[in-house]
């Protein structure tokens, strides 16, 4: 499908992160999507904000986790931090490598080097005080780590990318209807998920492609592009059973079948069809909260139709859910970590306080 990229760009200025005039923007992209920030730049410029634009290239980031030192890595670079703290607005146009093969050559130790440098500032980005705007840019190589067709993975991003948003901020309202004031939920999967959490107090957020007032004031200023789905920050001691992960990535890695098991909200690896080292290891040398739960999604998001390997994608598929380990601040909760990552549970099965609203990956609720 062609793209008009400078319309999206304008519907994300306009319409999701609604920015105004004289506010500071901040937009940190890679080299092969310049073009792109700098729509999404000129549509702040015309408006009257005030945008600042910085990318960088695969090659340099991955001679720079590779070819300086762990202590480099984990420091923070105060201008960048103050950047950060005099921006309105923060719109991330890179969550990946545009080759997702190339992360394969870094060590996880000095991912968590970078990550733990990086903290300070994203603890800034996500402190309510601002608005943050994530999303990506689909690739050729992305496509091939992930073993889909190119034009599939870039025709479902960008349809999922221009859905229609009303529609999609009432299908969301309708769920958040149901899980507000709720206490306790269970989940369960065909591979043998069955899992009990609570929600109690926590408050809902709404990923539904807009930034609005509610949003702000309700301390939930976040938004992803594809959005699609409803999360919270589930209570971190609650999550007790097993839960059986159908699908995650981790820099460009695959993980199949990962079966865990929480008690008092502390996940322990179990087994995996494929790539149980990898999240070992990210456990081992992640900090903080980094094996508590963190939160619970429900994707929302009709032009996602199965799982490609894209967690930005995947985790909006009507009729899956997801739960993330380790940071959920920025969700409600109280875990403190430099991780965050979002596991894929398909065809699941959720009961809310007793009532099921979800039966084998079909919403038994009137909002699909």
């Amino acid at each position: 499908m062609d793209v008009d990229y400078e319309e999206i760009a304008y519907k994300i200025v306009h319409m999701c992160a609604r920015i105004r005039e004289d506010e500071t923007v901040t937009i940190m992209g890679r080299e092969d999507n310049l073009f792109y920030c700098e729509l999404i730049a000129l549509a702040c410029s015309k408006l009257g904000a005030l945008p600042h634009v910085a990318v960088r290239s695969d090659t340099y980031a991955l001679r720079r986790a590779t070819e300086t030192s762990l202590e480099y890595l984990r420091k923070t670079p105060r201008h960048i931090k103050a950047l950060i703290q005099n921006s309105d607005v923060i719109i991330t146009v890179s969550f990946l490598f545009k080759d997702p093969a190339l992360s394969s050559r870094i060590p996880e130790e000095r991912y968590s080097a970078e990550r733990s440098g990086n903290k300070p500032i994203k603890d800034i980005i996500f402190d309510g005080h601002r608005r943050w705007v994530g999303t990506d840019f689909p690739t050729p190589e992305q496509a091939a780590s992930y073993g889909v067709d190119f034009e599939y993975y870039h025709d479902t991003f960008w349809q999922a990318m221009n859905v229609d948003y009303p529609a999609l901020a009432s299908r969301a309202e309708d769920l958040a209807v149901v899980l507000r004031g709720a206490k306790v939920v269970r989940i369960f999967s065909p591979k043998g998920t069955n899992l009990s959490l609570s929600i109690e107090g926590r408050r809902i957020n709404k990923d539904d492609g807009v930034i609005d007032e509610e949003d702000v004031k309700r301390g939930d200023p976040y938004l992803n592009l594809p959005s699609g789905e409803v999360c919270m920050a589930p209570l971190e001691t609650s999550a007790n059973g097993k839960v059986v992960f159908d699908i995650g990535f981790w820099q460009g890695q695959k993980i199949k079948d990962l079966e865990v098991e929480f008690k008092d909200g502390r996940v322990t690896p179990l087994g995996a069809r494929e790539g149980l080292d990898i999240f070992v290891k990210v456990l081992e040398t992640s900090e903080g909260d980094k094996d508590r739960i963190g939160e619970l999604g429900i994707g929302l998001n009709p032009a996602v139709k199965e799982a490609i390997g894209d967690t930005l994608l995947d985790e909006k598929i009507i009729g899956t859910i997801h739960l993330a380990i380790g940071e959920n601040r920025n969700e409600g909760g109280i875990n403190n970590s430099t991780l965050h990552w979002d596991l894929l549970v398909e065809k699941a099965t959720v009961e809310v306080d007793g009532r099921v609203i979800m039966r084998e990956g079909k919403f038994s609720l009137d909002i699909v």
